[in-house]
């Protein structure tokens, strides 16, 4: 046999084997012990720029993040996450990078309209919002390795939040979902009280989702000749006047699943970053969860 053949052969057996090795790694990982414990991925639902108002209970996962920052009094809240569990809380990691202007203090739990805490519709209210201080982060030690890449960190609370109706973790992807991950063209849905104006600072009052479309991963070689896309990566976006925006950063990138307990919302991305305009005919640029799985899941347990 040809030596080439015969070294391509060897190299297909191990590449499988890697595959295999990750797969098994991943479906009995200690951490989906722990995960197990929660409800994830249901909501209890009767201006991301071009979005629509969610309703109350339709991201019960969505959390705020709180900077102090030397200009303002009151806490800015500049980036997005989505709860994992009763004490973690994945986000972007250029979102929990500490500087002097500003320092991530406080995730909030259970919001919906930032201007009434609680949230009451029809005689209804929802149990007032859920703040916890930070006891960990843990960003992704090849974060900006190269620039822009790996962009994903974990947060772990100083208190566990009470679950309700209005705070449910998201559901993390299981060999099932790996199996039938993302397709082109497929509309996945983002979430976050970012911009709503593409002009103007004006961040969204009410919880705001978009849908947006998969593009093939050189759709997104656009911000800067030295970018190129990696697969650990998802390129999403590219509809006029619907995007994710200032103030969505780390926020979840979600995909509905069949289980066999009915739909769920699976993680499938955050918000990493997109155009300095908003809206734009240009596609933005998540962290893909399937490739940073296993790394998730070391730092749950």
């Amino acid at each position: 046999m040809n030596c080439k053949w015969i070294y391509v052969f060897i190299l297909f057996i191990r590449i499988g084997d890697t595959a295999d090795d990750e797969g098994n790694e991943i479906a009995n990982h200690k951490a989906w012990e722990f995960l197990d414990t929660f409800d994830c991925g249901f909501n209890f639902a009767d201006r991301i720029i071009g979005g629509l108002n969610a309703a109350p209970k339709q991201f019960p996962w969505i959390t705020r993040l709180g900077f102090s920052t030397r200009e303002e009094k009151e806490l800015d809240w500049m980036c997005g996450g989505a709860l994992l569990s009763d004490r973690h809380v994945i986000t972007a990691a250029h979102c929990v990078v500490t500087s002097i202007e500003a320092k991530l203090v406080t995730i909030r739990m259970g919001e919906y309209d930032t201007r009434t805490n609680p949230d009451c519709q029809l005689n209804k209210c929802a149990p007032p919002v859920q703040d916890r201080g930070i006891k960990t982060i843990i960003s992704h030690p090849n974060f900006n390795k190269p620039a822009f890449h790996n962009d994903i960190a974990v947060i772990v609370l100083d208190e566990p939040v009470e679950m309700n109706d209005y705070v449910i973790p998201i559901c993390l992807p299981r060999e099932e979902q790996l199996r039938q991950y993302l397709e082109l063209g497929e509309k996945l849905m983002v979430a976050g009280w970012g911009k709503m104006n593409m002009t103007t600072d004006e961040r969204a009052k009410i919880l705001q989702y978009v849908t947006v479309p998969v593009l093939k991963l050189e759709m997104c070689n656009t911000f800067g000749k030295r970018f190129t896309l990696a697969e650990s990566e998802i390129c999403a976006g590219a509809q006029e006047n619907k995007d994710a925006c200032g103030g969505d950063s780390g926020g979840p990138l979600m995909k509905v699943f069949d289980t066999p307990d009915g739909p769920k919302s699976f993680l499938v991305g955050v918000v990493s970053f997109g155009p300095t305009i908003c809206g734009i005919r240009k596609p933005g640029v998540y962290t893909s969860i399937k490739f940073f799985l296993i790394w998730i899941l070391d730092n749950l347990i």
